[in-house]
């Protein structure tokens, strides 16, 4: 598993409009955080030289954490399940969030009111997800080891269960091809997994062979992958061509019907 990045941010930016007062109100959350962290919720804003009111910090309609600079104390905070809040680093621009659960997930609100003279009030809103991470790699299988030019690529990949159900990304030989089909499948009382399949023609190797990647991504900040490497099939004598050509459909029968059952036990082994 590899962490991308916990710099990918959702930001919502209000301007508002006239000659002073509050301006550039921008809220930034982490688009994903993995469940036990620490989630850091960022509110920038301009004042142009007015005095702050108040920052108030909603999840959903629910007010949770305020900070008032002509109060003492300065920061208030107020009871919502699940939420345990790091006083100590929250302040007029931020609120930290300390051991995020899954129940954090949803819409976060900032609301920025000045003083007199203007009295300006904007409310700028982003989304939070609160995610376990992938546990383990994706299962990748392909109906076989060897292809040539020409040949049909069959296999599929299928992710490790989690909530939301990860995304799928194909790589050949570095480049990204998108799957043939894609579904998801939901056990009750577990997590859904998500079942990419491959079925295209192959027409070109790379030094004699062929790599194929699956990426399983949860908002393409977590994810791990499988790799496999296809050989390319050398050409055999025209003596025993017959033969290979008679056994081909019953080959190919009996390779898709194996592939279905890997698949089948590999989302077994997932679910136990």
């Amino acid at each position: 598993m590899e962490l991308s990045g916990f710099a990918a941010l959702i930001t919502l930016t209000a301007l508002c409009t006239g000659t002073g007062g509050l301006r550039q109100v921008e809220l930034h959350v982490p688009a994903a955080v993995t469940t036990g962290s620490t989630a850091t919720l960022l509110c920038h804003y301009d004042l142009e030289n007015d005095p702050l009111y108040v920052v108030k910090w909603y999840k959903g309609r629910q007010e949770f954490f305020r900070y008032m600079p002509k109060e003492k104390p300065r920061t208030s905070v107020f009871p919502l399940a699940g939420v345990n809040i790091d006083q100590s680093m929250s302040d007029e621009r931020k609120v930290v969030l300390r051991e995020v659960t899954k129940e954090l997930t949803g819409r976060y609100r900032c609301e920025v009111s000045t003083d007199a003279p203007d009295f300006h009030t904007t409310i700028v809103s982003a989304f939070m997800n609160v995610v376990d991470p992938l546990k383990k790699e994706p299962v990748l299988m392909m109906e076989k080891q060897s292809y040539s030019v020409g040949d049909t690529l069959r296999g599929n990949c299928t992710t490790p269960p989690s909530s939301p159900a990860a995304n799928i990304t194909w790589l050949i030989n570095g480049h990204k091809v998108n799957a043939s089909y894609i579904v998801q499948s939901v056990v009750e009382g577990q997590d859904p997994v998500t079942i990419a399949g491959l079925n295209l023609a192959v027409n070109t190797f790379l030094g004699g062979k062929l790599t194929i990647v699956c990426v399983a991504d949860l908002f393409q900040v977590y994810s791990s992958r499988a790799e496999i490497t296809l050989d390319e099939e050398k050409p055999r004598l025209a003596s025993v061509l017959g033969n290979h050509h008679q056994a081909q459909g019953s080959a190919s029968s009996f390779l898709a019907c194996a592939l279905l059952s890997s698949t089948v036990l590999a989302l077994l082994s997932f679910l136990r």
